[in-house]
């Protein structure tokens, strides 16, 4: 099967309402369970504006964390961020820590409309403190709640390589599903790709290129049958992408 897509897409959700619009009900229900024991587990989550500092914990662990994935593109961040003198951005670092430790971080920006993701790293899980939402739903919470607070309708994720699986994990995308993103062209240039799944020999996400420019409706899973229970995430969020499952020989 032959499948036209964009080689980059978009991520983005309404917060102008709540931070909790479009969330998985389960995530949630981690998040509001999870913030009230922050500080007696140990936690230290902060927002603070960029500067030099921030990226003496965020940048070793941001380039370990990339640059250990196939087909990874890191970038150098503090030069595209902070020190980019043809960018107006104002940009923000988040940092979270549990009893002294990097946990990781993001870096973000408040747009016109928009609070945007610009890069971000976090650990999988806790050292040690008992909290139901993991790290990196902590610093989503987070991230939302500041944006709204400063007058931002729009939470974007940021612009991601397509296909999943063949650049950054298919676990992303299930991610930012999770906490209530849809997908959706760039209004910018991007290159329209096409390809075989027949000649597919890894699984894959692919999302598809709709027929006008605007919000991505549909995907294929490409995978072997014995993995499909490994995506789980990316396939049971039909109001946000249909995904239709594909099997590899």
């Amino acid at each position: 099967m032959q499948i036209t897509y964009p080689s980059h897409h978009r991520w983005m959700r309404d917060i102008s309402e709540g931070v909790e619009i479009g969330v998985s009900g389960r995530i949630v229900k981690l998040i509001n369970q999870s913030l009230p024991l922050l500080a007696q587990n140990g936690v230290e989550a902060k927002i603070e504006l960029l500067t030099e500092d921030f990226f003496t914990e965020f940048t070793p662990q941001y380039t370990l964390n990339i640059g250990g994935k196939e087909n990874a593109m890191v970038h150098d961040v503090q030069t595209v961020t902070l020190n980019n003198e043809s960018n107006n951005s104002v940009y923000y670092g988040l940092s979270i820590h549990e009893n002294g430790h990097y946990i990781g971080g993001t870096i973000f920006s408040l747009r016109k409309e928009s609070v945007s993701y610009a890069y971000r790293t976090f650990e999988k899980g806790w050292r040690y403190a008992k909290l139901n939402a993991n790290p990196a739903l902590i610093a989503e919470h987070m991230v939302a709640e500041f944006g709204r607070a400063n007058g931002k309708s729009i939470l974007s994720h940021g612009k991601d390589r397509n296909p999943y699986g063949l650049n950054s994990a298919i676990g992303m995308a299930g991610f930012k599903l999770s906490v209530g993103c849809f997908p959706s062209t760039l209004k910018g240039v991007y290159d329209i790709c096409t390809i075989e799944t027949d000649t597919l020999t890894k699984d894959c996400l692919i999302l598809e290129q709709p027929p006008q420019a605007g919000n991505i409706e549909k995907a294929y899973l490409v995978t072997k049958k014995e993995n499909e229970g490994r995506y789980l995430q990316v396939t049971k969020y039909p109001d946000q992408l249909k995904v239709e499952v594909l099997y590899l020989d």
